[in-house]
């Protein structure tokens, strides 16, 4: 109960829920700080919003004024970051900002090469992993991310600045994770789960559905070349579109039974 989210498809159901929440809350003697709500909403509201609660003999407050956050503003949901303009930039500088505060951590420490890499493996990654649940970056963008941290393995390890990466993932005496790899190894385990569960089965038609009105197409999106359209802007931040096509380029084929 620390945290409560109320879900509605309109203002009038608001007000019933945030009544019922208010009744509950006098009913177990427990005081909730308004201040602390916030409302989201797919419409850009300019002004604040006033809710009207039920009368009740059990409710101190008849009303409740909020004020929606900016379509472009990140908030947290489960512990993971969502903004309603679908944008990357709040979870992209988080994930650097993560990167590069344990670079710094650990540069000064005396450390071999292999601590560090078994820091990077075991510690860094499935923290990143958690952070972009919503929204998977390009394998060029998640290599510039982790890349302070390679740096300072190359650096322990006593390779140069240059040392490509495909060096470092294979003739070092230790095993470094690959991260695109790793992110989208997770991204297609979770479209899996979501394609042969019987709970997902309608959400799972509703995605493929809306590729193919997008793309122009009958047949299910795994089956096609999805390269013209990966420059399409809508699609950047599409979870599904994004697992296919990176998939694609790996030679990674998807069977979907739709």
């Amino acid at each position: 109960m620390d945290d409560s989210t109320l879900i509605a498809s309109s203002k009038q159901g608001i007000e019933d829920r945030l009544s019922i929440t208010a009744e509950f809350y006098t009913l177990n003697n427990t005081q909730a700080n308004s201040a602390k709500y916030i409302l989201l909403s797919s419409e850009q509201f300019s002004q604040t919003i006033v809710f009207d609660l039920f009368p009740s003999s059990l409710n101190t407050i008849h009303t409740l004024t909020l004020k929606a956050l900016a379509l472009s503003t990140s908030f947290r949901f489960l512990g993971v970051w969502f903004n309603l303009s679908v944008s990357s930039h709040f979870v992209h500088n988080q994930t650097v900002s993560m990167v590069k505060d344990m670079a710094a951590l650990l540069s000064p420490k005396k450390l071999l090469a292999q601590h560090i890499a078994y820091l990077y493996n075991v510690v860094l990654l499935p923290r990143l992993e958690f952070r972009p649940q919503t929204t998977l970056f390009a394998e060029s963008t998640i290599n510039r991310m982790v890349s302070p941290m390679l740096s300072l393995i190359r650096q322990k390890a006593g390779l140069a600045s240059v040392t490509l990466l495909s060096t470092l993932f294979t003739l070092l005496p230790f095993s470094i994770q690959q991260a695109f790899g790793r992110f989208l190894s997770s991204y297609v385990a979770s479209w899996q789960k979501i394609f042969s569960h019987p709970s997902y089965k309608l959400f799972a038609n509703y995605m493929i559905t809306y590729l193919q009105g997008f793309l122009d197409c009958d047949v299910c999106p795994s089956t096609i070349d999805l390269e013209p359209w990966s420059h399409t802007f809508s699609l950047r931040t599409h979870s599904l579109f994004n697992s296919l096509l990176f998939s694609s380029r790996l030679n990674i084929t998807w069977s979907l039974l739709f």
